[in-house]
Order: structure tokens, then sequence, then C-alpha cells
């Protein structure tokens, strides 16, 4: 068994490895570029297109939910979900 008296804290996570915009972000604008090459094709399958707009929604969608849920956080909101507010002190 250790010794509670010497166990070392980890150190905190810098905030921006824990901020998900910049992943969010990049995963959008990635689906966007594709569904836009894919829509200039001469020869289109519909199948990608819609899996790429699928893509570009699910990214929107999930920026929304994430700005809603930061708004709550930063409002103070007792239901809000905890760990959005890293970049504060």
């Amino acid at each position: 068994m250790t010794d509670p008296s010497t166990d070392q804290q980890a150190p905190r996570i810098p905030g921006y490895l824990l901020d998900p915009r910049p992943v969010v972000i990049i995963g959008t604008l990635a689906w966007t570029i594709a569904l836009l090459a894919q829509m200039l094709m001469d020869e289109v399958d519909m199948r990608t297109v819609i899996l790429c707009g699928v893509g570009v929604g699910v990214g929107a969608l999930g920026t929304l939910v994430y700005a809603l849920q930061r708004r709550a956080v930063l409002r103070g909101s007792a239901g809000a979900q905890q760990g959005l507010d890293f970049d504060r002190s």
C-alpha cells in the first residue's frame, strides 16, 4: 500500500487540450470540403453526397449543443454539464 502522505497530485491537463472547439471545427470543415468536392465532380454518387451532408449536419448540431451547454455553464445554471469551464480560473 502507498502512504497517503507521499502521494503526489497528478498535474492539471492544459486548457488547450481540453477544448473541443478545434476538433469540431476541423472535422466540420473537412466534411464541408468533402461535400463541395463531391458536388463538383462530373460523375457524382449521391450516397457520398448524402454522407458528406450528414457529416456537416452532425458537426453543426454538435457545435450548437456544445455552445448551449457552455453558455449554461458560464451562466451558472445548476443543471449544466460540468467541466466546460476549463479556461476559467
